[in-house]
């Protein structure tokens, strides 16, 4: 493989590893806080739409920065001729670049197990938007308040779309809030949610931004 096409899989992958990790932290440290200032009837709908759009876009990004680091390991492994024993694992071991790239791509796949433990918050909290009415979108509203009321879809059905047209090609804002209002009770409750989610959430970011610089730091060595 030539010299520029391994500076472009290095750059791509420590920028998207890095951007995920902004994009990430963004979140936990800006959007979440604003959002709990303000009720759940208004809080729900624009998290949904967050997690709508973030499900599209970080996740992939993720994915592709650690299968690059995983690729840039590959091509950094040192020859089998100057380690003892020859054995993948014995040229993995002698190799510091490959080790720097697999533990920058084992950074970003670890967002994975760790998206896995925040599901029951963040199913929680869009089953709380479907109670009150709310959609993934405006397009969505629209389009689910012709065959569904408040309370009849489930968080699943609202995760696969149902009633509310292809998440894809939806680019329309979030809603502005539910048609159902929501108590003090229920306020609280959402806000205690989303500032379990802001925690978790931040441990991701951690993850990919630890990725994106051990990355840089192996590409530098």
């Amino acid at each position: 493989m030539s010299n520029t096409t391994v500076t472009a899989l290095q750059a791509l992958s420590i920028t998207s590893s890095l951007m995920v990790a902004g994009g990430i932290a963004t979140m936990s440290l800006f959007d979440i806080p604003m959002l709990q200032a303000q009720r759940a009837s208004r809080s729900l709908p624009s998290v949904r739409w967050l997690f709508s759009r973030g499900s599209h876009i970080m996740p992939m990004a993720a994915f592709a920065a650690g299968t690059g680091f995983v690729s840039l390991a590959f091509l950094a492994l040192p020859p089998a001729a100057t380690t003892a024993g020859g054995g993948v694992l014995a040229r993995v071991l002698a190799g510091t670049k490959t080790r720097g790239y697999l533990a920058a791509a084992l950074c970003n796949f670890a967002i994975g197990p760790v998206t896995g433990l925040m599901l029951p918050t963040n199913m929680a909290l869009i089953k709380k938007n479907e109670e009150q009415g709310g959609a993934r979108s405006v397009r969505a509203a629209k389009d689910g308040a012709r065959q569904y009321k408040p309370g009849q879809r489930s968080a699943e059905d609202s995760i696969a779309g149902k009633g509310e047209g292809n998440q894809f090609t939806d680019l329309s804002g979030p809603q502005e809030k539910t048609p159902l209002g929501s108590s003090e009770a229920e306020d609280e409750e959402v806000r205690e949610l989303l500032g379990n989610f802001a925690k978790m959430n931040a441990v991701r970011a951690a993850l990919c931004m630890i990725g994106g610089f051990i990355g840089l730091c192996t590409v530098l060595v």
